[in-house]
């Protein structure tokens, strides 16, 4: 029994379960982007729609494979896709199952 107070660490969502989940979610607009996803590298000028296009591709994949946050108590999910120029974007999310919420971490 542990003593921590914190719960096990969930297993990660394979590929296909997060495809199912972000889908779900984009179509009924349970996303967000933080304060440093729409903040950094304006210099891209990556938008939202950059992103949601990105995730709706069937071509996307795993950048690595996802990585637990114990601060957070959350796994971080880095996809490798394309924006809606064809150019690279690498999206590193997180998941709140519980809301069936999605959010964008940072985007390059």
């Amino acid at each position: 029994m542990s003593t921590s107070g914190k719960s096990p660490r969930p297993a990660p969502l394979g590929e296909k379960a997060l495809r199912e989940f972000l889908s779900l979610a984009i179509e009924q607009g349970y996303y967000r982007e933080s304060q440093h996803a729409e903040k950094d590298h304006p210099e891209r000028n990556i938008s939202v729609d950059d992103v949601v296009h990105g995730l709706e591709r069937s071509g996307w994949k795993f950048g690595r494979k996802p990585v637990w946050d114990t601060e957070h108590q959350e796994w971080k999910y880095y996809i490798d896709t394309t924006d809606i120029e064809g150019d690279r974007l690498v999206v590193v999310l997180k998941i709140k199952p519980q809301y069936k919420r999605f959010e964008v971490i940072t985007r390059w």
